[in-house]
């Protein structure tokens, strides 16, 4: 069995590093959809098997999610190429025989969980650790293989957005004594509003990161990345092909950050929220509806539409980049739809209560892995 499921874990690498698929026509492209969906629909009907997270939703939306065509084909294969099936005829399962049905179902649930512990589990606790900690996003000057990094980006970032949150618009608390310090009550906002005679709420802010800094590879060879980290890093480029350049190039800088309250990037990193690109006639450049999926009196600003600046003094400053927000919408869509999402925050509250817990428990391995690889946030001992 131990032999079995090695072999199995090395086919699902090979499926997910494999880089050089040959491209499909239209037919084929075609016949991929549906048998993809005849799989994933058989088993729509299976009954619960006890697994804590629904697997082939997890499987069927990590698909129909992917943010290009192109990904979603390049997923399709994956898919194909890691449960040892073809788009074409060969290779045929037979889903009306019980047998081989089950076969199946077994490779599929695997895949989902390999997908688990090696992609969304690892993302999940990256975003975790950056929204437990306030400081300023790494500028990394000190890589010497980084053009042009703005000296702090949290300070351009808090900026850009008028120093405000960009969800409830409380006033930075830093900034709002600075100014009275200096104006009194006659301080004003950015936008030369009065400041203390307009009804502002003053917070604490902090400039969230869409994306983990520490995805870059910048600095890092390939053979210098864990084990963990280049599966992470190549499923996230399936779905959505070559954004690891896009990572790269903008960490460290106000496109890859936001300006939010404590509480509101602690829930971002959890995907209790998300972006939607609005790209209507009278929408302006960069405009999002941000949502939940299930309401709450702590999310009570939720939904808002907010449009993010361009400038900043008179200069031109990026704004969140729009795949970015685009990938963590289709992420936090995948997590809350398969429910692997309250499976990854069981884990980490399990992880965070009892970080040395060796119980005999299924996780204890996958946590072990995922502290050498430096996932996982430092245990208590660690701290100290």
């Amino acid at each position: 069995m131990a032999s079995e499921s090695l072999q199995q874990h090395q086919r699902f690498l090979a499926a997910v590093l494999n880089t050089a698929h040959e491209p499909l026509d239209a037919e084929e492209r075609a016949m991929a959809r549906i048998k993809f969906y005849r799989i994933i629909d058989r088993y729509s009907k299976r009954k619960r098997d006890g697994s804590k997270y629904k697997r082939h939703l997890l499987i069927r939306y990590t698909y129909e999610y992917a943010l290009s065509e192109e990904s979603r084909i390049h997923f399709l294969q994956t898919f194909y190429q890691a449960l040892e099936l073809s788009i074409d005829g060969e290779g045929r399962v037979n889903l009306d025989d019980k047998e081989q049905a089950d076969k199946l179902w077994l490779k599929i649930s695997a895949f989902a969980d390999f997908l688990v512990d090696n992609f969304y589990l690892p993302l999940s606790l990256l975003l975790v650790k950056a929204s437990a900690r306030r400081a300023p996003l790494p500028t990394l000057m000190s890589q010497p293989a980084v053009p042009d990094l703005i000296t702090d980006p949290r300070e351009d970032c808090l900026t850009r957005d008028r120093h405000r949150c960009i969800i409830t618009q409380a006033f930075d608390f830093d900034e709002a004594v600075s100014r009275h310090k200096q104006y009194a009550d006659e301080a004003k906002d950015d936008e030369e509003r009065s400041l203390f005679k307009g009804g502002n709420h003053f917070l604490h802010l902090e400039a969230a990161p869409v994306l983990p800094h520490s995805l870059a590879e910048i600095g890092s060879s390939p053979s210098e990345l864990s084990r963990t980290k280049k599966l992470t890093l190549e499923i996230l480029n399936i779905f959505d092909n070559g954004i690891q350049n896009l990572i790269n190039e903008c960490v460290g800088k106000p496109r890859n950050a936001m300006t939010l309250t404590k509480n509101y990037h602690h829930m971002f990193g959890e995907f209790e929220f998300y972006f939607t690109r609005l790209d209507g006639p009278n929408d302006p450049p960069h405009t999002y509806k941000i949502d939940n999926f299930l309401s709450s009196p702590m999310r009570k600003e939720l939904p808002v539409t907010r449009t993010f600046y361009t400038e900043a003094d008179g200069k031109p400053i990026d704004p969140p980049e729009p795949r970015f927000l685009a990938l963590r919408r289709s992420l936090a869509h995948v997590l809350y739809l398969s429910s692997a999402g309250q499976y990854i925050d069981e884990l980490l509250k399990k992880l965070k209560e009892n970080p040395a817990d060796e119980d005999g428990s299924t996780e204890l391995g996958l946590f072990a892995q995922l502290r050498l690889d430096g996932w996982c946030p430092a245990t208590n001992t660690e701290r100290q």
